[in-house]
């Protein structure tokens, strides 16, 4: 194999002597993709999956031919939750020539690659990158720090919440809520977007406590349910997500806390088996991305995932994410940054009868979010429990959609 690399980077140069095309041999070169997200630390469990599933797109998408005459090459740095070791894998991807990038887990990571990749396409017009943010939640992605070089495909925090608050304000036994965050973009973003919409959906609720922890640090969460269980809450509203959320809903297992807990990642992979029974029918997601969506199509992928050995299809996000960037290539008929970014404002990804849709404005998608509860009734139950989230309302993208503040500065030729 090196032996014939060797010989088309030679024929190359000397192509007046020899009649190979080298636009030809250039096109076989794989369209390479980087994931950068924490593959290793306390938020590494929301990539176990995610991860897998996006292999999964990854082959599905190979398997019919790859993209523009060319095959994918998926490659994945750790960035360890960390904005430094996110940048250092930005940094390996503009070494190999990768010109694409997905990351979504860790809104820091994300404003640190925002910045490096703002003023790395500045300095080097026809070799930018493109960044697919497929799990970023922080509403000021495409809000303050909206890019053109940056695409969300899953919905934040805003419109998740207002979801999640809806619904809680349909329950009128619910009188008191208590929020509790993890003390960091995204968490401070979830506290004020509750407020923001129980003051709005429900102003005769009362907040007895709203509370940000320490990120990926609290071993033990016995004093915050304590608290919670001293204020008689009714429900509590949180963002935690990973090893923060399972602890912090084990812990008010342990001491007997009687509440529902209103939440965005209950659904991610490992946290059934963590939360157990006694989340059945008190655990809720607002989420839109669930392995019980009610779609023919996206049930089709779950039991294929399984059936070849890539295991639960538990993030459509990673799925849908893909797509996005697939898709636009494709429209493209290109893989210059540039020319993918303007196919993909505008873009609209139909999994069967599911859609969503990218607004150009801000990059932000629109698409439907849907609120479960942990039940024995879903269709797919999730880690081999008898249990999973079975949906009990659907709001459309159009309930659920935010307005932007966005004053998104394009490239020439955007």
């Amino acid at each position: 194999m090196k032996a014939v690399g060797k010989f088309v980077m030679r024929a190359c140069t000397i192509a007046l002597a020899l009649t190979l095309d080298c636009g030809a041999a250039k096109a076989t070169e794989p369209l390479k993709v980087m994931l950068i997200d924490p593959l290793s630390g306390p938020q590494s469990a929301t990539l176990e999956r995610a991860s897998k599933n996006l292999e999964y797109a990854v082959k599905r998408q190979n398997d019919a031919g790859g993209l523009i005459g060319k095959k994918i090459e998926l490659t994945m740095c750790d960035n360890k939750f960390n904005p430094r070791d996110g940048k250092n894998c930005l940094d390996r991807a503009i070494q190999s020539d990768t010109h694409f990038i997905m990351q979504g887990v860790g809104s820091n990571v994300t404003l640190t690659l925002l910045d490096a990749i703002e003023k790395y396409n500045s300095r080097n017009p026809g070799k930018e990158i493109l960044l697919v943010n497929w799990a970023g939640q922080d509403r000021e992605m495409t809000d303050k720090y909206c890019s053109y070089w940056q695409f969300r495909t899953d919905g934040h925090t805003g419109m998740k919440m207002d979801a999640l608050v809806r619904t809680i304000a349909a329950d009128k036994t619910i009188k008191k809520v208590y929020i509790i965050n993890m003390d960091y973009s995204t968490g401070q973003d979830a506290d004020a977007t509750a407020k923001f919409f129980l003051q709005r959906m429900r102003p005769d609720i009362q907040i007895v406590g709203a509370e940000l922890h320490p990120a990926n640090r609290v071993q033990d969460f016995t004093p915050y349910v304590s608290k919670i269980q001293a204020s008689q809450a009714d429900a509590v509203i949180t963002a935690d997500l990973g090893t923060d959320l399972n602890r912090l809903i084990r812990a008010g297992n342990d001491i007997g806390l009687e509440v529902k807990w209103f939440t965005i990642y209950a659904s991610q992979y490992g946290q059934v088996t963590a939360i157990g029974e006694k989340g059945l029918n008190r655990v809720f997601v607002s989420t839109d991305s669930l392995m019980n969506m009610n779609e023919p199509a996206i049930d089709k992928i779950i039991q294929e995932s399984e059936t070849g050995g890539y295991g639960q299809f538990e993030s459509v996000r990673a799925y849908r994410g893909w797509l996005f960037l697939a898709d636009a290539i494709r429209k493209a008929n290109s893989d210059k940054p540039l020319m993918v970014a303007k196919a993909m404002e505008n873009l609209t990804v139909p999994i069967g009868n599911y859609r969503a849709a990218m607004r150009p404005e801000d990059h932000q998608v629109q698409l439907p979010v849907y609120v479960a509860v942990l039940s024995t009734d879903a269709k797919f139950k999730q880690e081999t429990t008898p249990w999973g989230f079975k949906v009990i309302k659907t709001y459309s993208a159009a309930d659920v959609s935010q307005p932007t503040t966005c004053q998104m500065k394009r490239p020439a030729g955007a």
